[in-house]
């Protein structure tokens, strides 16, 4: 099963884990990870989290904003670490999927959850007709 690592800015990692959770309940091989001033600290925490929630199929680290400092820090640790990816921009749609989909290979994984992201960003739209029905009664 693919480890998870949430990490990004603040409380915003925690908040994330804590509304998936409402969700999907209580899940395994998932740590958090805030990033609040000291990079060092968590390039450690991160590297221990890795290494913590890998049981051999690899890890995915979910970050807040590409480029940021828990991203880069992540990235790094990709580079060094064995079977590690890195998503930023992470949202609640593909955080929720991933976590029913870890028996995929990590590779169809981070497909799979990138479009789930994506494809649950939308807009509330009044259609045309909506608007002319509620109208015709004024």
């Amino acid at each position: 099963m693919i480890g998870i690592v949430i990490t990004g800015h603040g409380s915003f990692p925690n908040g994330m884990f804590e509304s998936v959770k409402l969700i999907a309940g209580e899940v395994k091989q998932v740590e958090v990870i805030p990033f609040e001033e000291d990079q060092d600290k968590l390039q450690e925490a991160l590297t221990q989290s890795i290494k913590n929630v890998d049981t051999g199929d690899g890890v995915v680290c979910f970050t807040d904003l590409a480029g940021g400092t828990p991203f880069n820090v992540c990235s790094r640790l990709a580079i060094s670490i064995k079977n590690v990816r890195v998503i930023g921009g992470m949202n609640s749609p593909m955080l929720l999927s991933g976590l029913f989909q870890r028996e995929l290979s990590i590779n169809e994984f981070v497909e799979e959850v990138l479009l789930e992201g994506k494809e649950n960003i939308k807009q509330f739209e009044i259609k045309e007709t909506q608007v002319s029905k509620e109208m015709d009664g004024i």
